[in-house]
């Protein structure tokens, strides 16, 4: 197992700079060949685990976030439980502060050896996306819309971290909890989705941007059009801030994460930007850079193709009910409906762009 996230490429913005290529291919076609699709991730369908730990001690683990003993309890090919061993340790930052969430998210690593022949061979740290508040109904709703995103963000583009839903058994070992089945979903790890992409996780330095110029055209206009879409306005990409970065010869991609304070989530906690301007977090603002019109009528035509296919993942998501079902999919067309002619288009995406510094 490894104790952290994995080595990353150190490079520094102006090397991405220097080697970038500003041409309108969809990143997408750029990919290397892509390996095999791992077990976690070949299905959707949801998968029941358990996980156990001394979740007292990881509930106080606010303020540093060692590693904590755990095991996965997963069913084999044969049917018969196996335990995994594992690490757990909290990660995150606003979700992380306990008077905003009372169970802090999660970061798994699981031993290989162990999970060889599960569902879990060739994982190893996986984020763990759950209800920041157990026992409130409401936050379970939150956590299928939030991974919603992250499976409508998926059918896009490949660039993409793929995500796997669960129903997740929580097993505290200290005795203070009682045993809890709840949903959440695992979220694909960096270097696992880098290797799909043929890029390497960028590790950009704390209060240091890349420039603009250094992102591929295609995936940032992609991201920032979705973003749009789903009433996301708590990202940047030249800072990284709820956006991964990967560096494809000297090329920046941008994949975005988080997307609880997305107007399609809407979570109660979720707050907006005063700077920004809005009155609520489901009111859209967009923020993407002013691209060429070859760049942005390859992105909006990608993107009003997968219309009727992220309005599809709504219907069929299980767990919702049906007023949150058909509220999540009225917010999801009315963001669409500012895609559906060029001249709407070009209004808001083209016109009401963030111009690139100079």
């Amino acid at each position: 197992m490894r104790s952290g996230a994995g080595p990353r490429r150190a490079r520094s913005a102006s090397a991405v700079v220097a080697a970038l290529l500003l041409v309108a291919v969809p990143v997408d076609a750029w990919q290397a060949p892509s390996p095999p699709t791992p077990p976690l991730f070949a299905s959707h369908e949801p998968l029941d685990v358990t996980l156990s730990a001394d979740f007292d001690r990881l509930e106080a683990d606010r303020l540093a976030s060692p590693d904590r003993p755990s095991t996965l309890l997963v069913t084999g090919p044969d049917g018969a439980s196996i335990r995994i061993g594992a690490e757990l340790r909290t990660r995150g930052a606003f979700r992380l502060d306990p008077t905003n969430c009372s169970f802090p998210p999660l970061r798994v690593d699981v031993d290989g050896g162990d999970a060889r022949g599960t569902v879990f061979e060739g994982q190893d740290n996986l984020k763990i996306v759950s209800s920041c508040r157990p026992g409130r109904e409401a936050y379970d709703r939150l956590v299928l819309l939030e991974y919603l995103a992250y499976r409508a963000y998926g059918v896009l583009t490949d660039v993409s971290f793929r995500v796997r839903l669960a129903r997740i058994t929580f097993h505290d070992e200290s005795g203070q909890q009682t045993p809890a089945t709840r949903v959440g979903f695992f979220i694909e790890e960096d270097e696992a989705l880098g290797e799909r992409i043929g890029a390497t996780a960028f590790e950009l330095a704390e209060g240091k941007n890349l420039p603009v110029s250094a992102f591929e055209p295609s995936s940032a206009m992609t991201m920032a059009v979705f973003q749009y879409v789903i009433g996301n306005p708590d990202w940047s990409d030249v800072a990284a801030h709820n956006v991964e970065i990967f560096d494809r010869g000297g090329v920046a991609i941008a994949v975005p994460y988080d997307f609880d304070f997305s107007g399609l989530v809407d979570a109660p906690y979720a707050t907006v930007d005063p700077d920004l301007g809005l009155r609520s977090v489901r009111e859209r603002l967009y923020r993407g850079w002013c691209w060429n019109d070859l760049v942005a009528a390859g992105v909006l035509q990608r993107l009003r193709e997968g219309r009727e296919r992220v309005l599809a993942l709504v219907e069929d998501l299980e767990g919702l009910d049906g007023t949150v079902r058909s509220r999540a999919a009225a917010y999801l067309r009315e963001g669409f409906s500012d895609l559906e002619t060029d001249e709407r288009a070009r209004r808001r995406f083209l016109r009401d762009c963030r111009a690139m510094p100079s």
